[in-house]
């Protein structure tokens, strides 16, 4: 695999501080009429505040042992980016509700799960988990960014959620990584704990979905698993996505900026970014008066 070609330790790294209208969500099929896709993605939503928490624990637990003052500057950025993806992720969660998901049994069994694994397992293991976890969501926030057509029929609060957490989760790919690399380095370690993640990650979101499918009642329609199917694994799918880069993974010479991917953000920060939705944008303010003349 060819190597990145620019010095990715320069990035910039920094949290949006991005709102959204959540409360505009009208539809419990609110993913192209489809119940097994709201679901699918209702449920990685659901999953998002506590783990991402998770991931930013795992990696805040090695910061006094990073002493590349760029890596330490990232850190802070990837620690803010999954702070406020954690946050508004709770936000649309309870808009879920509003429209007849049944959350709270997931966020229960999720962070029990959390919390026995902070109780039993090393500062070693949550990190190597949290890699990868984050290379398999970088892979799939690159496939989104490159097939926006992923996300059509989406409504609009979801869809810019999404795309906008798939910028950020581009941006910190090689962040957990490059930790891990500076501070443990212990690669057959790390990929046996990615073998495992996958597999975990893959029974977890299927089963979430399962749930809030069922529990709404409206899960009975063959058509909209078909296409829920194909909209997963079939050409360009999003599962499908995965398969290439995972084996990558597991290369000698892998390294997550390898795939590229800025031209990816630079194309959403020019043509999908919208600065009124930016608290820390001059556009946002600008917006909010408008409201209140």
């Amino acid at each position: 695999m060819k190597k990145h070609q620019f010095d990715h330790l320069k990035l910039e790294i920094k949290p949006r501080h991005m709102e959204f209208p959540f409360g505009c969500l009208q539809s419990l099929k609110f993913f192209d009429d489809n119940i097994y896709k709201s679901a699918f993605i209702a449920g990685m939503s659901t999953s998002f505040p506590d783990g991402e928490t998770e991931f930013l624990n795992s990696v805040r637990n090695y910061r006094n042992r990073i002493h590349d003052p760029d890596l330490k500057r990232q850190v802070k950025g990837f620690i803010g980016q999954e702070g406020h993806h954690s946050h508004q992720h709770g936000k649309i969660n309870k808009e879920l509700d509003r429209l007849g998901y049944d959350t709270a049994s997931i966020q229960k069994s999720l962070k029990k799960l959390i919390k026995k694994r902070v109780s039993k397992y090393s500062d070693k293991f949550r990190l190597a988990h949290t890699v990868s976890i984050e290379h398999i969501t970088g892979i799939m926030a690159e496939h989104a960014l490159a097939h926006p057509e992923l996300f059509d029929g989406m409504e609009a609060p979801f869809k810019d959620l999404m795309m906008w957490h798939a910028v950020e989760e581009l941006e910190h790919k090689a962040v957990a990584f490059d930790v891990y690399q500076m501070c443990v380095g212990d690669q057959p370690y790390l990929h046996r704990v990615m073998k495992l993640a996958i597999a975990l990650l893959s029974l977890r979101l299927g089963r979430f979905m399962l749930i809030l499918a069922f529990k709404t009642g409206k899960w009975k329609s063959w058509r909209e698993w078909r296409d829920f199917s194909r909209w997963m694994f079939g050409a360009n799918g999003l599962w499908r996505s995965l398969r290439q880069p995972y084996k990558a993974f597991f290369k000698p010479d892998f390294h997550p900026w390898n795939s590229g991917g800025l031209a990816l953000i630079e194309k959403w920060e020019t043509q999908l970014y919208r600065p009124c939705q930016d608290k820390h944008h001059p556009e946002y303010g600008r917006e909010q008066q408008q409201r209140i003349a």
